[in-house]
């Protein structure tokens, strides 16, 4: 046995690179986490999805919204976090499920933060911490301790590009996407909606959408959260402020919803006007949504998507996705239909629920 390797057997393990020597050289097996689970336990262990806010923000989710400059996100946040803080219609058309909410603010002082508020008459229902105030970086064991003792069920990060930078980590580096890797887990451990506005590249003329490609990062930052939002001034506006917001992927939101929305810019307030083209404005799906439980769970009978729209006088294609999205959701329940070969039909029935 070397000196080095005596000393640290002795217990003397005030000099690191001792520590690591006795280590190296004795049976060390770093912890590499959980072993292999089968598809069967994590199908089991799986929770039905949940909307926070209906058809954009689900819990166990970090969603990032990306948007220029000035584009409205700042004010799209307030306006959602009032709403959730409430539990009342988000832009007068998505529902929220009630939640205590955190705004970790490192864009906006505090005295630029609390002119939108007075304007948009917000004078109560979330929490705030201010970069000026220490909060000017990305902390995940900070903010887990501060979600925790507040009990709050979202968060919102405005902006998560300037959290970053302050970090010193280049939006060039692959290291500038690890940390909402682990927002995303936060996400998932707490069972909280994350919400994440964050900046994007200046367009060589005028901007006429936003893709996943003008995310500052986009190779990274994208890839490593649950949603995707972007946020632009519509090029042929159909009314006045006119601002289109569309989700560009990729696990709860249906890629390519189109939403137009209208700011004020007395107010900053915001409400959705209208959708893109074959799809319902969420007020409509709900009612939908709605008819379909009322039908399969009335009569017990297992339906296609088809011979449900034909009994609610839908749209084919928005019954299947009502209840494809119900069935996400544990509302209603799935199974095949025997078939001699080609496509499946699937079968949509009432939820049993345990007693």
């Amino acid at each position: 046995m070397t000196d080095n390797l005596r000393a640290a057997s002795h217990g003397d393990m005030s000099n690191p690179r001792l520590a690591r020597a006795s280590r190296k050289d004795c049976s060390y097996t770093p912890h590499v986490g959980k072993g292999p689970r089968g598809v069967d336990e994590l199908v089991q262990d799986r929770l039905p999805t949940e909307w926070v806010v209906d058809s954009f923000g689900a819990r166990g989710a970090c969603v990032l919204t990306a948007g220029d400059s000035g584009a409205g996100k700042t004010s799209l946040l307030y306006q959602m976090a009032n709403a959730i803080s409430k539990g009342d219609l988000f832009m007068g058309e998505l529902k929220t499920v009630k939640s205590n909410v955190l705004i970790i603010q490192a864009d906006e002082s505090i005295n630029n933060a609390l002119e939108k508020l007075k304007l948009m008459g917000i004078d109560v229902g979330f929490d705030f911490l201010f970069g000026e105030d220490g909060w000017d970086t990305l902390d995940i064991d900070r903010i887990r301790k501060e979600i925790k003792k507040g009990d709050y069920g979202v968060l919102f990060l405005d902006s998560v590009t300037t959290l970053l930078t302050n970090r010193g980590i280049s939006m060039k580096d692959p290291e500038f996407a690890r940390p909402l890797y682990d927002l995303n887990a936060l996400a998932s451990e707490l069972n909280i909606l994350i919400v994440c506005n964050c900046h994007i590249r200046k367009p060589d003329g005028s901007r006429q959408e936003v893709t996943i490609h003008d995310v500052i990062g986009a190779g990274t930052q994208t890839a490593a959260v649950s949603d995707t939002w972007g946020l632009w001034s519509a090029t042929k506006p159909d009314f006045e402020n006119h601002y289109i917001f569309k989700c560009l992927g990729k696990r709860n939101c249906q890629e390519g919803t189109i939403w137009n929305l209208q700011g004020d810019e007395e107010d900053f307030s915001w409400y959705l006007k209208s959708v893109g083209k074959d799809d319902l404005l969420p007020k409509k799906k709900q009612e939908l949504s709605d008819q379909v439980l009322l039908l399969l769970h009335n009569d017990h009978e297992w339906r296609t998507a088809n011979e449900i729209a034909l009994a609610i006088g839908s749209n084919p294609e928005h019954a299947r996705r009502i209840c494809k999205k119900l069935f996400l959701e544990a509302e209603i329940a799935r199974e095949k239909k025997a078939s001699a070969g080609g496509r499946p039909l699937w079968l949509y029935g009432p939820k049993t629920f345990p007693t």
